[in-house]
């Protein structure tokens, strides 16, 4: 409450207490409001935007990261249509609401403390890579890999995995991830574009479909209906009809009904 006092234009999000908790257990209310005040106006801006666009787009980089190097397990992913969901309470607390070892959470604040900003986007992308086996044995659609990827396990290998990712983040420079970000992002934009068209163009194969079968109903039954036989029998109800319709009018202008 004293940052975003301080800071009127930053808005508090989901998850943003357990950032501020943990310093306040480890360090004690003055130490973990400076720490807040630095991290929210850096680490965390992004995330205390008006809107998540900017974050969800930011979880975009982890992509590039497995790709990179995992071809396989990048376009299984992708395949299922898991998106980045999974992993935006992993970005949001620094994987404070996603652990329940509090060692290990403190541990992984520390190496975020120390490392670049972007960090905890390379843990990410590692911890993904460390669960590829895991993945494979799911079917490839967006419930099971979202079911088994926002569930992290209790006995993750964190320095094992700090490790990686510290090796990731100097193999991949971000200059190179946000290239491949936007070619990805205007791949996914193109195939959207097909999928639209090829939709409209079922609609219209559809529409046309149902227009030649409401033709063929009625060029099928209109001549089975007029027949010489159909067209006797209408004529002489038709005369029936007016006949009667003479008789009664007669009748009623005879007994003074006009």
């Amino acid at each position: 409450m004293r940052v975003i006092c301080k800071y009127p234009d930053l808005r508090y999000y989901q998850g943003y207490h357990d950032v501020a908790v943990t310093f306040l257990l480890v360090a004690g209310e003055e130490v973990a409001f400076a720490v807040m005040d630095v991290l929210s106006t850096n680490h965390f801006s992004e995330c205390m935007q008006e809107t998540m666009d900017a974050t969800q787009k930011r979880l975009l980089f982890i992509w590039p990261v497995v790709n990179f190097e995992n071809p396989e397990l990048f376009n299984f992913l992708q395949h299922s249509g898991v998106g980045t969901m999974f992993a935006l309470p992993w970005y949001l607390t620094w994987f404070g609401h996603s652990l329940n070892s509090y060692k290990a959470v403190v541990r992984l604040y520390d190496y975020f403390l120390a490392s670049p900003v972007y960090s905890p986007l390379f843990v990410t992308a590692a911890i993904i890579l460390y669960r590829a086996d895991e993945v494979f044995l799911q079917d490839c659609d967006m419930a099971s890999i979202h079911l088994l990827l926002s569930k992290l396990p209790e006995n993750l290998p964190i320095e094992q995995l700090l490790n990686i990712s510290s090796h990731l983040y100097d193999k991949y420079p971000m200059a190179m991830i946000k290239k491949e970000v936007e070619r990805l992002e205007r791949e996914d934009q193109e195939r959207r574009k097909l999928d639209e068209k090829s939709a409209l163009e079922r609609r219209k194969k559809l529409a046309r479909n149902a227009k030649s079968s409401s033709n063929y109903t009625l060029s099928h039954w209109i001549p089975q209906l007029l027949t010489p036989k159909s067209f006797i029998v209408t004529t002489a109800f038709s005369i029936f009809v007016g006949f009667c319709a003479y008789y009664y009018k007669s009748q009623y202008m005879s007994a003074g009904i006009s």
